[in-house]
């Protein structure tokens, strides 16, 4: 019996490449981690993810801006 795709359980995905793809600073990944918003853990003492995690989590963030509306601050004219 197969449990889908044994690539989806691999841990393939350090931050400088998770941060590469979202365009973010490490500076706020590791924000992110401390405030424990963001699927990372440490193995080896390198902090990694799972792709999917990181998917479910960007599509969470999405739809909380989206409730809120654009998810963007108005700056005052």
């Amino acid at each position: 019996m197969s449990e889908g795709n044994p690539m989806d359980r691999l841990v393939i995905a350090g931050l400088e490449q998770i941060c590469s793809e979202m365009s973010c600073s490490k500076k706020t990944l590791y924000k992110w981690i401390r405030q424990r918003q963001f699927p990372a853990f440490k193995l080896d003492g390198i902090w990694r993810c799972r792709p999917k995690d990181v998917d479910v989590w960007l599509e969470r963030q999405r739809r909380t801006a989206t409730s809120r509306g654009s998810g963007r601050r108005s700056v005052p004219r």
